[in-house]
Formats: structure tokens, sequence, C-alpha cells
């Protein structure tokens, strides 16, 4: 795992960390405030995970080019040449 994998997961759990914290803040008679919390939490969570895991493709170093085949000598009997095709009759 490298380091931009560890660091946005860290993030990551960092935030849910973050919005437990308040979700444990909250009283119990606010249900929905603690439900809504919960979703944010988990959510967010997952944003920041799929984002920072797309951000860390694409700042990746591309991997150095392979070198192209070498080329092949071709002596001609391979090639076939069609005939034109004749445009309308009446024209000349």
């Amino acid at each position: 795992m490298s380091s931009g994998h560890l660091l946005v997961l860290a993030s990551s759990i960092m935030w849910i960390l973050f919005c437990m914290r308040f979700w444990y803040i909250i009283d119990r008679d606010h249900v929905w405030q603690r439900h809504l919390i919960a979703i944010a939490a988990g959510l967010g969570g997952g944003l920041i995970y799929f984002v920072g895991m797309m951000l860390v493709q694409a700042l990746k170093e591309p991997a150095p080019p392979q070198p192209a085949p070498p080329a092949q000598v071709q002596d001609g009997s391979d090639i076939r040449v069609s005939p034109r095709i004749k445009e309308a009759a009446g024209k000349k």
C-alpha cells in the first residue's frame, strides 16, 4: 500500500470519526438528527475515499513506454491491388 492510499484511507476515517463526535454530542431525544449525522458520516467517508482513490490514480506516474516491435520486411507478394471501379457509364 502506497502512502497515497494510506493518506486517503486516513482522511476517510478521520471524517467518520469527526461526524461520530457530533453524533455522541447530540441528545438521544433528537433521533432524526443522529440519523442524519450517521448517514452523512457514511456517505462522506465513502465519497472521500472514492474521490481520493481517483486522484491517486490520476496523479500516479505513468509506466515507461515499451519499445516498438521490430519492423517486418515484406517482399510485396502479399500486397493486392484491386482495379478502379469505373464511374457512371454515361460520363467520360
